[in-house]
């Protein structure tokens, strides 16, 4: 004997039933379609940084050129000894680029504008007495699009292979160490801009010496 209902109950369990599996599928859909997402927006991030970080190595070109014709040199990778600051801590090339540049009251010749508002200390160095016009000790980086310290060789300092620099990884923050050099151009036997300058960004990894490291120049 059949009870009344059984069967309609039975056919609302069976929809309740594919109704839940439908919507673990649409769940299990959207989260492929957000990792999708967030892995696409990643990487246009990652790419717009480099492309940003190209644009302000360019830039740099410029002033570094225009200092030449001032001051007849390029300015210096290494600290002199009446600066007072050791060649053998971190960031010591771009350290010694901010110092020519915003020092005399020389202000980056005027051609990088508010770039002084973005200057960072990230290694948390500072100088005996103050070298730079802003009225403080404190040893400044120019840096690239991921906030970590562009590296820089005058071409005396081409050669110079240990001096470490400090960068923080983009994601997690973790503190890095690696020394940059200067590009060598295999095919030419010499460096890459042998008679001027060499910039450098560690790239997305935050590491020198790595593939993702930018340059202005284009290297094989």
């Amino acid at each position: 004997m059949r009870t009344p209902g059984t069967t309609i109950d039975r056919r609302r369990a069976k929809r309740a039933g594919f109704t839940l599996i439908e919507l673990l599928a649409v769940i299990l859909i959207i989260g492929i379609l957000a990792t999708i997402l967030i892995t696409q927006l990643g990487g246009a991030e990652d790419a717009a940084n480099v492309q940003t970080t190209k644009q302000k190595l360019g830039t740099l070109e410029v002033v570094l050129d225009a200092y030449d014709r001032d001051k007849g040199d390029y300015p210096s990778s290494t600290f002199t000894a009446d600066q007072g600051v050791a060649n053998d801590g971190l960031n010591v090339g771009i350290e010694a680029l901010v110092v020519a540049l915003w020092s005399n009251g020389y202000e980056a010749g005027g051609h990088l504008g508010d770039e002084v508002d973005r200057l960072q200390n990230v290694d948390g160095d500072f100088s005996g007495t103050s070298l730079t016009d802003f009225g403080t000790r404190g040893l400044f980086e120019i840096a690239d699009a991921w906030g970590n310290p562009l590296a820089y060789f005058h071409h005396r300092d081409y050669e110079v292979k240990d001096r470490p620099y400090l960068t923080h990884h983009p994601d997690t923050g973790a503190e890095i160490q690696s020394a940059p050099r200067a590009f060598f151009n295999a095919a030419t036997g010499r460096y890459y801009a042998h008679d001027s300058f060499q910039l450098i960004s560690a790239g997305e990894d935050a590491i020198f010496g790595t593939p993702d490291d930018i340059t202005k120049f284009d290297r094989e």
